[in-house]
């Protein structure tokens, strides 16, 4: 009898399993030898960490997290993986390497969403499939020694800090398309130029992917005051010679302020034209553009200045000859955020002539 006593009370001990989930995203690199890691991707969780604190042998315990999907596109498929968690050098029950004590062996993730075939191994989130909810059941194992006879999870040799990491796995594959250019519009071939003259003017709600600003504001020309939306100049073989880099169209960056119909001429109308890119942070992005002079004018006509992320990083310009002649100018910069602005000013004096741009490109680079 006294036996069975003690074995009962036995059972009753508390052990220390302070579960720590730390629910990151990270981009997994299948089949390349880098890492990156990434806060912020096509997915998000709605919470950092899971914690049960002090629990008891024999115990089950769950809790949840989210995973949403946060961009448009045809989904992202993932997958939930687990790692040792690291522990601080200070604590002084750290298991072996500098990690808590595993605990990811007594853990089992479940989609509870209805309807949804989703698993740990394999899952998917989408326009037609938002989010997906996962509860973490947590079985609490008993300490080897210290076994009551109807315990039915797991052992553990010694109580103590237990911990896991556990991160929502993505593909950087289905995320960096290196062969798809993030720029909307590139080339400039919409909307088409359909005037007499082979050249239009256009402000941001008629130029799909570009929003176009004023370099600066302006006082009143010939009488004409600066017009508050600004205009992006489209030529489509407006003259002999004058050909595009690619396609049917560019732009001309010192724009005009009333069209190809309009009494204006040397009117100030330079124009800064930009894009919001999607990026994600840590990937490295390639870019790409052509700038060529406006045929028949001076250097001081065709200066291009490019920025990207609110930085600018290179400034260009050239005297035009008698035709076209484009310049191609390429750069690499690792993005920093969720979205990247590319943008393009012209800086030469404003007199509604010069700095033409085509074809540009933003693509990632798989590491």
């Amino acid at each position: 009898m006294n036996s069975l006593i003690n074995k009962l009370k036995e059972s009753k001990r508390i052990i220390f399993l302070i579960a720590i989930f730390i629910i990151l995203i990270i981009v997994s690199l299948k089949f390349y030898a880098s890492k990156v890691t990434a806060q912020i991707i096509p997915v998000s969780v709605n919470i950092s960490h899971l914690a049960f604190g002090t629990v008891f042998p024999g115990e089950e315990l769950q809790g949840n997290f989210i995973v949403t999907y946060g961009t448009t596109g045809d989904g992202i498929n993932y997958r939930i993986v687990q790692r040792p968690k690291p522990c601080p050098t200070e604590n002084p029950t750290c298991g072996p390497g500098g990690y808590y004590k595993d605990l990811c062996s007594f853990l089992e993730k479940v989609n509870v969403d209805p309807g949804e075939t989703d698993t740990e191994n394999q899952a998917f989130v989408g326009p037609n499939d938002l989010t997906d909810t996962w509860v973490v059941y947590f079985k609490v194992p008993a300490i080897m020694g210290n076994v009551a006879q109807d315990h039915t999870g797991g052992i553990i040799s010694e109580e103590g800090d237990y911990g896991c990491d556990i991160a929502i796995d993505i593909d950087i594959k289905d995320i960096c398309d290196p062969a798809q250019n993030l720029v909307i519009n590139e080339g400039f071939e919409s909307p088409v130029v359909n005037t007499p003259q082979n050249w239009n003017i256009y402000d941001s709600l008629n130029l799909p992917g570009w929003h176009v600003e004023w370099v600066s504001a302006q006082p009143p020309y010939n009488g004409y005051p600066q017009p508050v939306n600004a205009y992006l100049e489209l030529h489509r073989l407006v003259m002999a010679g004058w050909l595009p880099q690619e396609g049917s169209q560019y732009a001309e960056l010192d724009s005009d302020w009333d069209g190809p119909t309009g009494s204006l001429n040397g009117e100030p109308a330079s124009a800064k034209i930009y894009q919001d890119i999607p990026t994600i942070p840590g990937l490295t992005y390639n870019i790409k553009y052509y700038f060529s002079p406006r045929p028949s004018t001076p250097s001081t006509d065709n200066v291009l200045e490019f920025s990207w992320g609110g930085t600018v990083k290179d400034t260009v310009s050239a005297a035009g000859g008698s035709a076209t002649n484009w310049i191609e100018k390429t750069y690499s910069f690792v993005a920093t955020g969720n979205t990247t602005r590319i943008q393009f000013a012209d800086l030469g004096t404003p007199n509604s002539l010069g700095t033409f741009l085509d074809n540009v490109s933003v693509t990632c680079q798989l590491p």
